[in-house]
């Protein structure tokens, strides 16, 4: 493997709970994986353990293969620093039997990387014809199947428990903590109980979300977040912003909680597929609601005339679909910029309750915002498409690499016959003793040098592949942009990260640009002044 290491990787899911929701600790599950790996290494003979490189995936299912350490072992393998991956066994790798093969059967030989799988006494370097092929796909169907099951039967049983009315959320909602007596059971969080009660009463008196939120910030209420962080609990939101505020949505979404009544709430969501993220909203028939189960923080009187007077204007019959990606940000919050009521300019979407003075300030015309930001774009997506086109002739020379590649094979499979013809010229008295030792040491040598550069160009084409096929995304995104009129925001988003908005005179735009692929002209910001 030359100077290229070993990957030993460990992944512990959820999916190793067991039915009683009982968490296998982290010090038996991946230590154990550890241990067991670095023994076979031992006893086989394999680099010492202490130089191999560690990858662990700690809650992550096995069902797809975008897990975080698992990428950066497959970006390390994709540069060559990796030569034979190390795992304890495939249900570990991963349960989906067709990527797992894909990886097996076409990835890691075209790599030159060796797979070694523990507990199936299974090594790509001894796997031989068909009968390695199938039973590796046998194992990794088998394992499929077993992470479907499981699902369903810790989904049953995390119901069962839910229908005798203890709390399964992996968090306690804002408001509660969990109880350090029992984790299924949530206790008011005495601090936070007093902003949800003063938030159902203003509502409750006929106050608006906007004017909830705008109180809460002016007052220097600490947000949700906030307060979690404050009392040492550990979260995080994707979605969390540098700048923390109330927001309508939290609000609303407070207000519609019936967990505040007393009540512990199942099945709300479910999961799109097995190993999904996404969730899918049930209907609340399919929902489980145990009432009683915790001390509420409001009555329902009070619940049922917040709802009534916060949602009186309420959006009906709303489209499903995903909201476009805002464009056009304010610096001071970080949240989007919405127009006027007349429609000619933008203003800060938050302004009104925010609680931020610098909020108000931003009020920018509407078309010489957008003509701006176009004509900068029109600029940029040139300036891309250009160095498409000279990254294009760069990599046309992959042509040449297969080339090499298809002639180092041609020239290794007539060596490896001339290997054997050797041995006979020999034994005929064709050639002397001397003749034939020195001709196949030369012929072994060669043979040797070709199966090290074969795997070189091999991953030289892959990466090559893999840019060029970058590259044409990048080049059907960008297709257009150069004579964009029209303020299209799904357009720019392609190539727009952000345009941050402080006044007519100072406006930011942040560009979504590859530093690998276009390192010659990545900008971070462009500043314009509108004309």
């Amino acid at each position: 493997m030359g100077n290229k290491k070993t990957a030993i990787y460990i992944r512990l899911s959820d999916e190793d709970n067991n039915v009683d929701g009982i968490v296998k600790a982290e010090s038996n599950s991946v230590a154990a994986q550890r241990i067991l790996i670095r023994d076979y290494m031992q006893r086989n003979n394999l680099p010492a353990p202490t130089d191999a490189l560690e990858y662990v995936d700690d809650g992550f299912s096995g069902t797809n293969f975008q897990r975080p350490a698992f990428r950066r072992m497959m970006d390390d393998a994709k540069s060559g620093k990796i030569g034979c991956i190390i795992v304890k066994d495939f249900s570990r790798f991963g349960r989906d039997h067709l990527e797992t093969g894909n990886y097996l059967e076409r990835i890691f030989p075209l790599l030159g990387i060796r797979f070694i799988s523990v507990n199936d006494q299974f090594d790509s370097e001894d796997c031989m014809g068909m009968t390695g092929g199938m039973s590796v796909a046998l194992k990794n169907i088998i394992n499929s199947m077993y992470s479907r099951d499981l699902s369903k039967k810790v989904t049953s049983a995390m119901g069962t428990r839910a229908a005798r009315g203890e709390y399964m959320g992996a968090f306690a909602p804002y408001g509660y903590l969990k109880n350090p007596e029992n984790v299924h059971q949530l206790i008011p969080d005495k601090e936070a109980a007093e902003v949800v009660r003063m938030i159902f009463t203003m509502a409750a008196e006929g106050k608006k979300k906007p004017e909830i939120a705008r109180f809460l910030n002016e007052q220097g209420i600490p947000t949700c977040m906030e307060h979690f962080q404050k009392i040492g609990l550990k979260r995080k939101s994707h979605k969390e912003k540098e700048k923390k505020l109330w927001t309508i949505t939290t609000i609303g979404d407070m207000l519609k909680n019936e967990v505040y009544l007393g009540k512990t709430i199942w099945n709300k969501t479910r999961q799109a597929a097995v190993g999904s993220k996404r969730q899918v909203k049930n209907d609340r028939s399919e929902w489980t609601i145990m009432e009683g189960t915790h001390k509420p923080l409001v009555s329902q009187e009070l619940f049922d005339m917040a709802n009534a007077k916060a949602f009186t204007h309420e959006k009906k019959n709303v489209p499903a679909g995903r909201k476009p990606q805002p464009i056009l940000i304010c610096p001071y919050c970080g949240r989007r910029l919405t127009l006027t009521s007349w429609g000619n300019a933008y203003r800060c979407g938050q302004a009104a309750f925010s609680g931020i003075a610098e909020c108000r300030t931003i009020h920018v015309d509407r078309e010489r915002l957008e003509n701006a930001v176009l004509s900068c774009t029109r600029t940029m997506a040139g300036m891309v498409a250009a160095e498409v086109s000279r990254k294009k002739k760069e990599w046309a020379e992959t042509a040449a690499i297969e080339e090499e590649t298809g002639k180092l094979e041609a020239e290794k499979k007539r060596l490896s016959s001339r290997k054997l013809r050797l041995y006979e010229d020999y034994r005929s008295g064709r050639i002397t003793k001397e003749q034939y030792r020195k001709e196949y040491e030369n012929t072994a040598s060669r043979i040797l040098e070709i199966e090290k550069r074969i795997p070189e160009l091999k991953e030289e084409i892959m990466k090559v592949r893999e840019q060029m096929l970058h590259m044409k995304e990048r080049e059907a995104e960008l297709e257009g942009l150069e004579s964009l009129e029209t303020f299209d925001k799904g357009r720019l988003v392609t190539v727009i990260d952000s345009v941050q908005v402080y006044s007519e005179e100072r406006i930011e735009i942040v560009w979504k640009m590859d530093d690998w692929f276009f390192p010659e002209i990545a900008r971070e910001k462009e500043v314009v002044t509108l004309e």
